[in-house]
């Protein structure tokens, strides 16, 4: 697979750039005011998402003989917010933590077990000429498509559903994988872990044009999105001292 249009973090020109954490963090802020009326996504929400993509990084960046030794339970145990405080109670805690358990495991029991993962809980940016600007990804999980020529599968994890953010990340990555590798992912897998359930969306499903328009609106708005977070963080940093610092980090790290 040609990477050479797909740029590290630190080598990336110097544009204007679109974070597809920034978005997403936005948007799950955004429907939990519309929801519930509170200040954004909940404190727990975010530690948790911390906690399952640093436990699968930590997992996948094993070899494959090492992790058939390795529990992902007891990775996850290392990530896992040491607290209930900042959860709605202590017997939602061990729900949460119990059910995202039960979750990793059984995913990572599938037939990926024995391979190593293209792209790994990095940072990219790729250049949008049409929009001029960078588009920046952190994948979760990118595997080459098991068929003989097919692109690649790409797999992100949630803690809850949100059709918005879905929708985001579709046209991101079908933005991302036409302009770094000239075709559209083989498919996209999002997984919602606390409502156990996995969708499959193939990749020619959505034309570059549409994703496009798509970014389009979204980079308008991308200074109103930047400015949402950091109002969001700093209300998290006042809110809950409890010894849970390491784990006041953006959505996507």
């Amino acid at each position: 697979m040609n990477t050479a249009y797909c740029t590290p973090v630190n080598q990336a020109p110097r544009l204007p750039k679109l974070y597809d954490y920034v978005v997403e963090r936005a948007l799950l802020d955004m429907a939990e005011q519309c929801a519930c009326g509170g200040k954004g996504l909940p404190l727990w929400r975010q530690q948790v998402q911390y906690a399952v993509g640093h436990t699968l990084n930590d997992y996948y960046s094993l070899t494959p003989e090492v992790r058939r030794q390795t529990p992902i339970q007891f990775l996850l145990e290392r990530r896992w917010p040491p607290s209930a405080r900042c959860f709605l109670s202590l017997s939602h805690y061990w729900e949460v933590k119990d059910t995202i358990c039960d979750e990793l495991i059984r995913m990572t029991s599938g037939s990926e077990r024995d391979e190593m993962p293209f792209m790994l809980y990095e940072q990219w940016y790729v250049p949008v000429p049409e929009l001029q600007m960078n588009l920046s990804m952190i994948f979760h999980l990118v595997w080459h498509a098991r068929r003989e020529g097919s692109g690649l599968k790409v797999q992100k994890y949630m803690v809850r559903r949100n059709e918005e953010v879905v929708s985001a990340f579709l046209h991101m990555t079908n933005v991302f994988c036409r302009k770094a590798y000239g075709r559209p992912p083989e498919c996209v897998e999002i997984h919602f872990l606390m409502d156990k359930e996995m969708r499959r969306y193939e990749g020619d499903s959505l034309t570059l044009e549409a994703s496009l328009d798509y970014l389009r609106l979204l980079s308008n708005l991308n200074g109103e999105l930047d400015t949402l977070v950091q109002d969001c963080k700093a209300e998290e940093d006042e809110g809950c001292k409890s010894g849970e610092d390491a784990l006041l980090k953006p959505l996507l790290m």
